[in-house]
């Protein structure tokens, strides 16, 4: 398929008014297989009809060609990383919402006429590649599809295939998915994972952060886990070669190098955020440990993760899902673990300086590389107490 026909299918099914998603993660489009950019034939249609509606979620790059500009609205559900530049356009915003909440908002208020992605066919059939995220839930809904066939993206869907009356294939590509390689975790963070790990029991389910910290606590973990994350990296392939891998993993996104698209190829892990993200799940069943970190925290615990005042570095995510899954399972934790310090800033502030993307009473550990403070059955005053004294020392 050419770019020519991507354009005529977009020309064919956007209107003034629609919205358009673009599938989101390591698969987020870029190339066709002749060269051409997917977000330039999208841009360039958008511009045409006008009044064009799109929906981002989380992309850990930006996609090549898009040009903000050219829709009357851009929602983006995750701020930062691949979507910086295009918050800068006057007509893009930031919807703040947790991850779990997405589907509702892609049900209601933000539906999609159409949703434009990457996909794989295996025995003839087409497959989500390295992300599930919200888009299984506008399939099951309705929304059509127009889908690009990656002939090199690995498949690691837990689901069946997508109907095909759904998909409407209009062209193919061969870039595969973002290659991410992992960064090597320096002194502090583990001992951040050492401390953290003691918490941590033989059999439990772990859910960790993408990041220097995630790959210390998989490197580092010593009994068999369980992995209940929203994002699968690397560090779990090391995990498995150890033996301590003590089942199939379940996330809804990939984010890696080739070593974990490799491994992952043909294993059922990845489902929908519905699945992933449903703390009343999470909370059931073996222990449940959250493990996250902060840029920032108060006195009280509450936590941000966005940025430092106007500064974004990341969204709300998974983040207040997942503590809130630690702090409701029996046996279960929600930790948050953080240096004491990084580049001469502390992250406990008296007060945050953006608005809370978790709330204290969700968080049960709070660890430093000196120590950690444990607030579960705390009152207010102790927990200020515990968390001042914690980074006095």
């Amino acid at each position: 398929m050419t770019a020519a026909t991507l354009s005529g299918a977009l020309r064919q099914a956007v209107r003034p008014g629609t919205t358009v998603a673009l599938g989101d993660g390591v698969g987020a489009l870029s190339c066709l297989d002749d060269g051409s950019s997917m977000g330039t034939a999208l841009s360039g249609v958008a511009r045409e009809v006008g009044s064009v509606r799109l929906v981002l979620g989380w992309l850990p790059g930006p996609v090549a060609g898009l040009e903000a500009d050219a829709f009357g609205e851009v929602a983006a559900l995750m701020p930062g990383w691949g979507v910086r530049d295009l918050l800068r356009t006057p007509t893009a915003r930031f919807i703040p919402t947790r991850l779990s909440a997405i589907g509702a908002l892609l049900a209601g208020v933000l539906r999609p006429d159409l949703l434009i992605t990457r996909v794989v066919e295996r025995g003839g059939e087409l497959h989500f590649a390295t992300e599930v995220s919200w888009q299984r839930e506008l399939v099951q809904a309705g929304v059509p599809v127009l889908g690009i066939v990656d002939g090199v993206a690995p498949m690691a869907s837990a689901l069946p295939a997508l109907d095909p009356a759904q998909v409407t294939v209009v062209g193919r590509s061969a870039d595969g998915p973002m290659r991410l390689a992992p960064k090597a975790p320096e002194a502090v963070h583990d001992a951040l994972a050492d401390s953290v790990l003691r918490f941590v029991p033989e059999g439990a389910r772990l859910q960790y952060g993408p990041g220097q910290l995630g790959t210390a606590l998989l490197n580092r973990a010593a009994v068999p886990l369980q992995i209940d994350t929203g994002l699968l990296t690397d560090a779990v392939v090391g995990l498995e070669r150890r033996g301590l891998l003590a089942a199939m993993p379940s996330a809804t996104y990939l984010m890696g190098s080739d070593v974990l698209y490799d491994w992952a190829d043909g294993k059922p892990i990845l489902r929908g955020i519905e699945y992933t993200h449903d703390f009343v799940r999470l909370a059931s069943g073996a222990p449940f440990v959250a493990v996250n970190t902060a840029i920032e925290l108060d006195p009280y615990g509450q936590i941000n993760v966005e940025g430092v005042g106007e500064k974004v570095v990341g969204g709300i995510g998974g983040h207040p899902d997942y503590c809130a899954a630690g702090a409701m399972s029996r046996g279960g934790l929600s930790i948050i673990a953080v240096p004491s310090s990084t580049n001469g800033r502390s992250p406990l502030v008296e007060r945050l300086s953006r608005p809370a993307s978790t709330p204290a009473h969700d968080v049960d550990v709070i660890v430093t590389e000196s120590g950690h403070a444990d607030l579960r059955g705390a009152d207010w005053s102790r927990r200020r107490h515990l968390i001042t004294e914690l980074f006095s020392k």
